[in-house]
């Protein structure tokens, strides 16, 4: 679930303490009313529109503005959205109940500064293996404000309460540098709000886009997969999986993506081991009401038994039909182009880092390098189509792809788990970790 806060003077359903809010598409508005200035943009304001399409086109790495700069306490408005395309984002809506979306809104509401926030994981969507009978699971969130210590500042004069004491103590400028280890992200878990449980992540808009467009540590990216970041999760499942595959192998692929290398996976009782076919199964609608048109945008991807008739049917339903998605529970087989010539276009347009990592290694084992456009006459290497065409006839591809995911996951997804002692404090650290033992442990005797 999507949402997101506007600036002041704009329409809004409700307003708290001169702070509006409403509901609309993540990372869409254009230009607001409020002129730009040196200190209210940054870098990735004038890049990010450029590199929607394809984000692995990146000029220079992106420049983090985590300057610990604060507003004087009490001003809420903040600086114009990064522009992106007006369309941007449409088919990545999905819906909710009239009654879940009131409870989003109302727990927004209780905070300041946010400029996005996305509200995502099985406080949102069902998922198997939780019992109906259970307490409500606990809802989380991310929220993105451009000064992150201006954020803490207001939010620990009105919620300290969500906050370790220590932090307290320490002040907004040592959380906005301590938010900065790792994934750029501090986390406040088991928060009451209201009477609903919530999780809520604080990241700089800047880190935000940053690791949307190029994965820098596919931390958040990984939890926007579902169902934000579509373009680049279906490019890369699609070059893990094997000529032939069932569409629910499909999603599961895409939402397994951003557990590659976290270490929560490999430790008994830190995880559910069955968390991504628990996410996919009862959602296999949703995954195919997200994507669809994207794989047929993407191409290659065709029902593995020949072509479907289609004659009866209309809209969305004839062309996911026609793609090889008709059948309800994901079980339908599915066929793709394995050209050499397609896939490495997939190679090409894979997010920055991700794509930065393959080559590496290639060039190494190759032992050449990539010639771009407009280099010198004197070196000396393989063109970028014929090196990632190359690439693509290598056997161990697929391994590869996982050890790059491996390695921008591992390392972030580590210490973010160690920062949870520090976010949340040695209490409600322990609650949580008792809590997720305890899925654990339900998982494994269900699979008994």
């Amino acid at each position: 679930m999507l949402l997101k806060p506007v600036g002041r003077g704009t329409w809004s359903p409700f307003v708290q303490q001169g702070a509006p809010y409403r509901f609309v598409r993540l990372l869409q508005q254009e230009a607001t009313s409020i002129p730009k200035t040196e200190t209210s943009t940054s870098s990735l304001e004038t890049s990010t529109a450029a590199r929607v399409d394809d984000p692995s086109k990146s000029a220079s790495p992106l420049q983090r503005q985590r300057s610990h700069f604060s507003y004087p306490l009490g001003r809420t408005v903040e600086p114009p959205a990064v522009h992106l395309p007006s369309k941007f984002g449409r088919n990545q809506e999905v819906p909710v109940t009239d009654e879940k979306r009131k409870l989003l809104e109302k727990i927004v509401s209780r905070f300041r500064n946010v400029r996005w926030a996305v509200a995502y994981g099985s406080g949102v969507f069902e998922q198997d293996g939780y019992d109906p009978n259970a307490p409500k699971p606990m809802i989380d969130f991310i929220f993105a404000t451009s000064y992150p210590s201006h954020f803490h500042a207001v939010n620990l004069q009105h919620n300290p309460s969500h906050y370790p004491v220590f932090a307290r103590w320490l002040g907004s400028d040592y959380i906005s540098k301590v938010q900065e280890w790792g994934a750029g992200i501090w986390y406040a878990t088991m928060v009451d709000v209201d009477g609903q449980l919530i999780k809520y992540g604080v990241i700089s808009t800047d880190a935000l886009c940053e690791d949307m467009m190029d994965w820098s540590t596919l931390y958040v990216a990984g939890r926007m997969h579902k169902p934000i970041n579509l373009v680049s999760a279906l490019r890369v499942a699609l070059l893990m999986l094997p000529e032939e595959f069932t569409e629910v192998e499909l999603w599961e692929q895409v939402a397994g993506i951003s557990y590659a290398g976290d270490p929560r996976m490999s430790i008994p009782g830190a995880e559910n081991p069955q968390k991504v076919q628990n996410i996919v199964r009862p959602q296999v609608n949703r995954f195919r009401g997200l994507y669809f048109k994207l794989l047929r945008e993407i191409g290659g991807v065709s029902p593995a038994s020949g072509p479907v008739d289609v004659s009866g049917l209309s809209g969305d339903e004839a062309v996911w039909t026609s793609l090889g998605l008709g059948e309800s529970n994901g079980s339908g087989l599915l066929k793709q182009n394995i050209d050499g010539e397609f896939r490495a276009q997939l190679l090409k347009k894979l997010p920055r880092n991700l794509k930065k990592g393959l080559e590496r290694v290639f060039a190494e084992r190759f032992e050449t390098k990539i010639v771009r456009p407009g280099a010198s006459p004197d070196d000396k290497g393989l063109e970028e189509k014929e090196f990632w065409r190359r690439a693509v006839r290598e056997p161990d591809l697929r391994k590869v792809l996982d050890q790059e995911l491996q390695r921008i996951i591992k390392g972030p997804a580590t210490s973010q788990s160690f920062k949870g002692l520090l976010t949340a404090g040695l209490r409600k650290s322990l609650r949580y970790a008792a809590a997720k033992v305890g899925k654990w442990w339900k998982s494994k005797s269900k699979k008994a």
